[in-house]
C-alpha cells in the first residue's frame, strides 16, 4: 500500500511543479517526487512499469519546458540541471529516439554549460 501512496504523492508533486511560478519551489517539488519514485519499495511489476512511465513522460515534458528558457540565472539553471541529472536515463533514451529531444537537451546545456566548463578548467589550473 505504501508504494501506491508514494506514486500518488509523486504524481501530485509533479503536477504542483508544473504550476509553480518559483523555479526553486518547482525544482524542490520535482526532486521530492523523483526521490519518492526512486525509493518506493515492494513494487509489483505493474507499479514498476507505472513509475518508469511517469518518469519518462515527465522527462519529456521537463525537457520540452527547459529548452524554452531563453534567459536564466545560473542558480535557476543549476536547479534544472540537477533535475536533468536525476532524469538522465530517461532523457538519454528520449534523445536517442527523437532528434528534437536531443536538441532540447543541447540547447538547455548550452545556456550555461560553456561558462561552467571554462570556470572548472580555470579552477583546475589554479
Amino acid at each position: 500500500m505504501a508504494a501506491i501512496q508514494d506514486i500518488a504523492e509523486a504524481r501530485s508533486l509533479l503536477e504542483r511543479a508544473e504550476h509553480e511560478s518559483d523555479p526553486e519551489q518547482e525544482c524542490e517539488h520535482i526532486e521530492e517526487a523523483l526521490i519518492l519514485l526512486e525509493t518506493a519499495e515492494d513494487l509489483t511489476p505493474q507499479q514498476e512499469e507505472l513509475i518508469a512511465n511517469v518518469r519518462l513522460a515527465y522527462a519529456k515534458r521537463f525537457l520540452n519546458r527547459v529548452a524554452l528558457l531563453k534567459k536564466s540565472t545560473f542558480e535557476v539553471w543549476n536547479h534544472y540541471l540537477t533535475i536533468v541529472e536525476m532524469l538522465e536515463p530517461e532523457i538519454d533514451a528520449l534523445a536517442l529516439e527523437d532528434p528534437q529531444m536531443a536538441e532540447n537537451r543541447r540547447a538547455f546545456v548550452a545556456m550555461w554549460g560553456p561558462e561552467v566548463e571554462a570556470a572548472l578548467e580555470r579552477s583546475l589550473k589554479s
